[in-house]
């Protein structure tokens, strides 16, 4: 397949070239922020939030056997025509059987997200192992591609890259058909 390309300035494809290099700079540097931002999600579910919240049950647990213990005290106080009653004991007893609830919520919903986190991992690892596969091969590819056209324009140019801002008017099929003769077409 014969395909040519009227070329008006080697600059622009060496800007072209450079542009490409600088992008796959950037997506490494990305593919490697999205992988250290993930990571840190997950240790926060996976390994903070799994330990700080049976702690947090055995602290409600605690403090509800002290509110019990507490409103017990009141309820057995002797000595008045009325019995006593222990408001407040009563009120703290339901906020820490709340919290207590609360805890153990929390720590099924840790286990939840953590498989689910888990499983969305697996997906996101696939989608990135493409991006690497992308930035690690195809770009530099694409880059070296680039460069080989760059080269071939300067020879026939005449410029052997000392061009500036001069322009060239190059058809493109003049390259292909060097690089078809030598074999390796494009």
């Amino acid at each position: 397949m014969n395909q040519s390309a009227k070329v008006t300035s080697i600059d622009a494809v060496r800007a072209l070239r450079s542009a490409l290099i600088k992008f796959e700079e950037n997506a490494r540097n990305g593919v490697i922020g999205l992988e250290l931002e993930i990571r840190r999600a997950v240790d926060w579910i996976d390994v903070d939030r799994r330990r700080y919240w049976p702690v947090q049950v055995k602290k409600a647990s605690d403090g509800l056997a002290e509110a019990r213990n507490a409103l017990e005290r009141c309820q057995l106080k002797y000595g008045s025509e009325e019995p006593p009653s222990c408001y407040e004991q009563k009120k703290n007893y339901e906020l820490a059987k709340r919290r207590l609830r609360y805890c153990e919520e929390q720590v099924r919903k840790v286990k939840h997200w953590a498989q689910a986190i888990r499983r969305e991992l697996t997906t996101f690892e696939g989608q990135m192992a493409e991006m690497k596969l992308c930035v690690d091969s195809e770009i530099p590819r694409a880059v070296a591609a680039i460069g080989k056209m760059l080269a071939a324009l300067e020879r026939y140019a005449g410029t052997d890259g000392n061009v500036s801002q001069e322009t060239a008017s190059v058809g493109l099929e003049e390259v292909s058909d060097t690089n078809d003769a030598k074999g390796t077409g494009s």
